[in-house]
Protein backbone atom coordinates (compact mmCIF):
# COMPACT_ATOMS: atom_id res chain seq x y z
CA UNK A 1 0.00 0.00 0.00
CA UNK A 2 1.00 3.59 -0.61
CA UNK A 3 -0.11 6.00 2.13
CA UNK A 4 -1.07 9.59 1.27
CA UNK A 5 -2.07 12.39 3.65
CA UNK A 6 -3.82 15.56 2.50
CA UNK A 7 -5.32 18.56 4.22
CA UNK A 8 -8.66 19.82 2.94
CA UNK A 9 -8.46 23.35 1.57
CA UNK A 10 -10.94 26.18 2.07
CA UNK A 11 -12.31 25.90 -1.47
CA UNK A 12 -13.00 22.17 -0.92
CA UNK A 13 -14.96 22.65 2.31
CA UNK A 14 -18.50 21.32 2.03
CA UNK A 15 -17.62 18.44 -0.31
CA UNK A 16 -18.56 14.83 0.45
CA UNK A 17 -15.61 12.63 1.35
CA UNK A 18 -16.20 10.12 -1.47
CA UNK A 19 -16.47 12.89 -4.09
CA UNK A 20 -13.34 14.56 -2.73
CA UNK A 21 -11.40 11.29 -2.93
CA UNK A 22 -12.50 10.62 -6.52
CA UNK A 23 -11.43 14.14 -7.48
CA UNK A 24 -8.02 14.05 -5.82
CA UNK A 25 -7.23 10.40 -6.55
CA UNK A 26 -8.77 9.73 -9.99
CA UNK A 27 -6.97 6.39 -10.25
CA UNK A 28 -10.02 5.00 -8.41
CA UNK A 29 -13.69 5.75 -9.10
CA UNK A 30 -16.09 7.22 -6.55
CA UNK A 31 -17.70 3.81 -6.08
CA UNK A 32 -14.27 2.25 -5.54
CA UNK A 33 -13.53 4.85 -2.88
CA UNK A 34 -16.83 4.06 -1.15
CA UNK A 35 -15.66 0.46 -0.89
CA UNK A 36 -12.25 1.66 0.25
CA UNK A 37 -13.83 3.73 3.03
CA UNK A 38 -15.84 0.70 4.14
CA UNK A 39 -12.61 -1.32 4.11
CA UNK A 40 -10.83 1.18 6.37
CA UNK A 41 -8.50 2.36 3.62
CA UNK A 42 -9.44 5.95 4.50
CA UNK A 43 -9.06 7.79 7.80
CA UNK A 44 -10.41 11.26 8.51
CA UNK A 45 -8.49 13.12 11.21
CA UNK A 46 -7.15 9.74 12.33
CA UNK A 47 -10.56 8.08 12.61
CA UNK A 48 -12.72 5.86 10.36
CA UNK A 49 -15.21 7.79 8.24
CA UNK A 50 -18.28 7.34 6.06
CA UNK A 51 -18.59 8.28 2.36
CA UNK A 52 -21.23 10.95 3.03
CA UNK A 53 -19.12 12.82 5.59
CA UNK A 54 -18.99 16.53 4.67
CA UNK A 55 -15.43 17.85 4.79
CA UNK A 56 -14.38 21.16 6.32
CA UNK A 57 -11.20 23.15 5.77
CA UNK A 58 -8.36 21.77 7.85
CA UNK A 59 -9.57 18.16 7.86
CA UNK A 60 -6.73 15.69 7.28
CA UNK A 61 -7.53 12.73 5.04
CA UNK A 62 -5.23 9.69 5.12
CA UNK A 63 -5.64 7.13 2.37
CA UNK A 64 -4.06 3.78 1.59
CA UNK A 65 -3.80 3.24 -2.15
CA UNK A 66 -3.11 -0.24 -3.55
CA UNK A 67 0.38 -0.26 -5.06
CA UNK A 68 -0.87 -1.44 -8.45
CA UNK A 69 -3.17 1.62 -8.61
CA UNK A 70 -0.86 4.10 -6.93
CA UNK A 71 -0.13 7.34 -8.71
CA UNK A 72 3.63 7.75 -8.82
CA UNK A 73 3.39 11.50 -8.42
CA UNK A 74 4.61 14.44 -10.48
CA UNK A 75 8.18 14.71 -11.67
CA UNK A 76 10.44 17.74 -11.77
CA UNK A 77 10.46 19.52 -15.12
CA UNK A 78 12.55 22.37 -16.44
CA UNK A 79 9.74 24.89 -16.90
CA UNK A 80 10.78 28.55 -16.50
CA UNK A 81 8.83 30.41 -13.81
CA UNK A 82 8.94 34.02 -12.66
CA UNK A 83 9.48 34.42 -8.91
CA UNK A 84 7.99 37.62 -7.46
CA UNK A 85 9.18 36.95 -3.90
CA UNK A 86 11.19 34.23 -2.19
CA UNK A 87 12.59 33.45 1.26
CA UNK A 88 13.28 30.33 3.33
CA UNK A 89 9.60 29.79 4.17
CA UNK A 90 7.51 30.79 1.19
CA UNK A 91 7.54 32.08 -2.36
CA UNK A 92 5.18 34.01 -4.62
CA UNK A 93 5.16 32.87 -8.24
CA UNK A 94 3.89 34.80 -11.28
CA UNK A 95 1.83 32.11 -13.02
CA UNK A 96 1.26 32.60 -16.75
CA UNK A 97 -2.20 32.08 -18.24
CA UNK A 98 -2.67 28.61 -19.72
CA UNK A 99 -0.56 26.83 -17.10
CA UNK A 100 -2.41 24.28 -14.95
CA UNK A 101 -1.48 24.56 -11.26
CA UNK A 102 -1.33 20.88 -10.31
CA UNK A 103 -1.53 17.48 -12.03
CA UNK A 104 -4.96 16.00 -12.63
CA UNK A 105 -6.54 13.61 -15.06
CA UNK A 106 -5.47 14.73 -18.53
CA UNK A 107 -2.77 17.04 -17.15
CA UNK A 108 -0.21 14.70 -15.57
CA UNK A 109 2.74 16.87 -16.60
CA UNK A 110 3.64 20.38 -17.70
CA UNK A 111 2.01 21.97 -14.64
CA UNK A 112 3.13 24.60 -12.16
CA UNK A 113 3.82 21.79 -9.69
CA UNK A 114 6.26 20.18 -12.14
CA UNK A 115 7.96 23.55 -12.50
CA UNK A 116 8.13 24.02 -8.71
CA UNK A 117 9.71 20.59 -8.26
CA UNK A 118 12.37 21.63 -10.74
CA UNK A 119 13.00 25.01 -9.10
CA UNK A 120 12.65 24.02 -5.41
CA UNK A 121 13.74 20.35 -5.16
CA UNK A 122 13.02 18.98 -1.70
CA UNK A 123 12.00 22.44 -0.48
CA UNK A 124 8.19 22.35 -0.67
CA UNK A 125 5.43 21.49 1.80
CA UNK A 126 3.48 18.28 1.29
CA UNK A 127 0.36 18.97 3.39
CA UNK A 128 -1.80 19.17 0.25
CA UNK A 129 -0.47 15.79 -0.92
CA UNK A 130 2.58 14.57 -2.78
CA UNK A 131 1.15 15.65 -6.13
CA UNK A 132 0.48 19.20 -4.87
CA UNK A 133 3.76 20.15 -3.19
CA UNK A 134 3.79 23.73 -1.95
CA UNK A 135 0.26 24.48 -3.15
CA UNK A 136 -1.68 26.52 -0.58
CA UNK A 137 -4.33 27.93 -2.93
CA UNK A 138 -5.08 27.75 -6.64
CA UNK A 139 -5.62 29.84 -9.74
CA UNK A 140 -7.67 28.69 -12.71
CA UNK A 141 -5.71 27.51 -15.73
CA UNK A 142 -6.63 30.58 -17.79
CA UNK A 143 -6.02 33.06 -14.93
CA UNK A 144 -2.55 34.54 -14.63
CA UNK A 145 -0.79 36.21 -11.73
CA UNK A 146 0.48 35.86 -8.18
CA UNK A 147 0.16 32.50 -6.42
CA UNK A 148 1.54 31.77 -2.95
CA UNK A 149 3.73 28.71 -2.33
CA UNK A 150 4.72 27.15 1.03
CA UNK A 151 8.21 25.71 1.40
CA UNK A 152 7.56 23.75 4.62
CA UNK A 153 4.57 22.25 6.41
CA UNK A 154 4.58 24.65 9.35
CA UNK A 155 4.43 27.64 7.03
CA UNK A 156 1.76 25.89 4.95
CA UNK A 157 -0.48 25.54 8.01
CA UNK A 158 -0.02 29.19 8.96
CA UNK A 159 -0.71 30.41 5.42
CA UNK A 160 -3.82 28.22 5.24
CA UNK A 161 -5.03 29.83 8.46
CA UNK A 162 -4.47 33.29 6.98
CA UNK A 163 -6.55 32.37 3.93
CA UNK A 164 -9.26 30.78 6.09
CA UNK A 165 -9.57 33.85 8.31
CA UNK A 166 -9.49 36.34 5.44
CA UNK A 167 -6.17 37.88 6.44
CA UNK A 168 -4.64 37.71 2.97
CA UNK A 169 -5.61 40.51 0.62
CA UNK A 170 -6.32 39.10 -2.85
CA UNK A 171 -6.72 41.61 -5.65
CA UNK A 172 -7.45 40.87 -9.30
CA UNK A 173 -7.60 42.93 -12.47
CA UNK A 174 -10.36 42.02 -14.90
CA UNK A 175 -11.54 43.38 -18.23
CA UNK A 176 -15.25 42.75 -18.68
CA UNK A 177 -17.82 43.22 -21.41
CA UNK A 178 -19.82 46.42 -21.16
CA UNK A 179 -19.59 49.28 -18.67
CA UNK A 180 -20.99 48.80 -15.14
CA UNK A 181 -23.26 51.62 -14.00
CA UNK A 182 -21.66 51.82 -10.55
CA UNK A 183 -18.06 52.96 -10.11
CA UNK A 184 -17.66 50.55 -7.21
CA UNK A 185 -19.73 47.91 -5.50
CA UNK A 186 -20.02 44.74 -3.45
CA UNK A 187 -21.40 41.57 -5.02
CA UNK A 188 -22.95 39.25 -2.44
CA UNK A 189 -24.34 36.10 -4.02
CA UNK A 190 -23.93 32.49 -2.79
CA UNK A 191 -22.11 30.10 -5.10
CA UNK A 192 -22.73 26.37 -5.58
CA UNK A 193 -21.54 23.74 -8.02
CA UNK A 194 -23.78 23.41 -11.05
CA UNK A 195 -26.46 20.75 -10.83
CA UNK A 196 -26.31 19.99 -14.56
CA UNK A 197 -22.73 20.92 -15.50
CA UNK A 198 -20.56 19.89 -12.55
CA UNK A 199 -17.57 21.76 -13.97
CA UNK A 200 -19.48 25.02 -13.74
CA UNK A 201 -20.40 27.05 -10.66
CA UNK A 202 -23.65 28.98 -10.31
CA UNK A 203 -25.46 31.44 -8.09
CA UNK A 204 -27.84 29.50 -5.85
CA UNK A 205 -29.50 30.36 -2.55
CA UNK A 206 -28.30 27.10 -1.02
CA UNK A 207 -24.70 27.80 -2.03
CA UNK A 208 -21.77 28.99 0.05
CA UNK A 209 -21.47 32.63 1.04
CA UNK A 210 -19.46 34.58 -1.54
CA UNK A 211 -18.51 38.27 -1.54
CA UNK A 212 -16.53 40.23 -4.11
CA UNK A 213 -15.70 43.95 -4.07
CA UNK A 214 -15.06 45.74 -7.35
CA UNK A 215 -13.86 49.17 -8.43
CA UNK A 216 -14.14 50.60 -11.94
CA UNK A 217 -10.74 51.88 -13.07
CA UNK A 218 -11.53 52.82 -16.66
CA UNK A 219 -14.10 51.97 -19.27
CA UNK A 220 -15.88 52.41 -22.56
CA UNK A 221 -19.22 51.18 -23.88
CA UNK A 222 -17.58 47.96 -25.08
CA UNK A 223 -15.48 46.95 -22.10
CA UNK A 224 -14.30 48.07 -18.68
CA UNK A 225 -11.23 47.56 -16.51
CA UNK A 226 -12.12 46.51 -12.95
CA UNK A 227 -10.08 45.94 -9.82
CA UNK A 228 -11.66 43.16 -7.76
CA UNK A 229 -11.01 42.04 -4.21
CA UNK A 230 -11.93 38.58 -2.99
CA UNK A 231 -13.57 38.65 0.43
CA UNK A 232 -14.26 34.90 0.24
CA UNK A 233 -12.51 32.25 -1.83
CA UNK A 234 -15.03 30.18 -3.78
CA UNK A 235 -14.21 28.30 -6.97
CA UNK A 236 -14.46 30.62 -10.01
CA UNK A 237 -15.82 33.32 -7.68
CA UNK A 238 -14.87 36.47 -9.60
CA UNK A 239 -15.85 34.96 -12.94
CA UNK A 240 -19.24 33.84 -11.61
CA UNK A 241 -19.97 37.12 -9.82
CA UNK A 242 -19.06 39.36 -12.75
CA UNK A 243 -21.16 37.26 -15.12
CA UNK A 244 -24.00 37.44 -12.57
CA UNK A 245 -24.09 41.26 -12.75
CA UNK A 246 -24.08 41.12 -16.55
CA UNK A 247 -20.40 41.86 -17.18
CA UNK A 248 -18.53 38.59 -17.82
CA UNK A 249 -14.76 38.52 -18.12
CA UNK A 250 -13.66 38.86 -21.74
CA UNK A 251 -12.32 35.54 -23.00
CA UNK A 252 -14.17 33.48 -20.38
CA UNK A 253 -16.03 30.95 -22.50
CA UNK A 254 -17.46 29.07 -19.50
CA UNK A 255 -19.40 32.01 -18.08
CA UNK A 256 -19.33 34.56 -20.88
CA UNK A 257 -20.46 32.61 -23.92
CA UNK A 258 -18.61 31.83 -27.11
CA UNK A 259 -15.34 33.51 -27.92
CA UNK A 260 -15.84 36.53 -30.17
CA UNK A 261 -13.62 37.63 -33.07
CA UNK A 262 -10.66 39.53 -31.67
CA UNK A 263 -10.91 38.06 -28.17
CA UNK A 264 -7.56 37.20 -26.55
CA UNK A 265 -6.51 33.52 -26.33
CA UNK A 266 -6.78 33.63 -22.51
CA UNK A 267 -9.40 35.27 -20.31
CA UNK A 268 -8.65 38.78 -19.08
CA UNK A 269 -8.42 37.96 -15.38
CA UNK A 270 -5.15 38.49 -13.52
CA UNK A 271 -4.21 37.97 -9.86
CA UNK A 272 -2.38 41.26 -9.49
CA UNK A 273 -1.67 41.48 -5.76
CA UNK A 274 -1.29 39.43 -2.59
CA UNK A 275 -0.87 41.33 0.68
CA UNK A 276 -0.37 39.71 4.09
CA UNK A 277 1.72 39.62 7.23
CA UNK A 278 4.53 37.10 6.87
CA UNK A 279 3.61 34.23 9.23
CA UNK A 280 7.21 33.76 10.40
CA UNK A 281 8.99 37.13 10.21
CA UNK A 282 5.80 39.21 10.82
CA UNK A 283 6.89 41.52 8.00
CA UNK A 284 4.11 43.22 6.03
CA UNK A 285 4.36 41.90 2.47
CA UNK A 286 2.75 43.24 -0.69
CA UNK A 287 3.53 41.13 -3.75
CA UNK A 288 2.40 42.58 -7.07
CA UNK A 289 2.31 41.01 -10.51
CA UNK A 290 2.35 43.36 -13.52
CA UNK A 291 -0.47 43.10 -16.04
CA UNK A 292 0.37 40.78 -18.96
CA UNK A 293 0.57 42.05 -22.52
CA UNK A 294 -2.83 40.62 -23.42
CA UNK A 295 -4.45 43.44 -21.41
CA UNK A 296 -2.77 46.24 -23.38
CA UNK A 297 -5.36 46.49 -26.16
CA UNK A 298 -8.18 46.88 -23.64
CA UNK A 299 -6.81 49.33 -21.09
CA UNK A 300 -4.68 51.61 -23.26
CA UNK A 301 -5.48 54.13 -25.96
CA UNK A 302 -7.10 57.54 -26.13
CA UNK A 303 -10.58 56.10 -26.61
CA UNK A 304 -10.64 54.91 -22.98
CA UNK A 305 -12.69 56.86 -20.45
CA UNK A 306 -10.57 57.28 -17.32
CA UNK A 307 -12.74 57.29 -14.21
Amino acid sequence: MKIEKRMVGQSESGTRLDKWLASFFPVLSRESWKRGIAGNLVLLNGNPAVPSRILVAGDVVEVKIPVESAYKGPEAESIPIQILYEDDWLAVIDKPAGLVVHPAYGHEGGTLVNALLGSFPGQLSDLAGTDRPGIVHRLDKETSGAILIARDNRTHRMLSDLFRTGKIGRYYDAVVRGLPQASRGLIEAPIARGEVNRKKMEIRESGKEARTEFELLSGSKEHAHLRCRLLTGRTHQIRVHLAYIGHPVIGDTLYGGRRRPGDPPHQLLHASELSFTHPVTREALICRSPLPDRFDHYIGGEERIKL
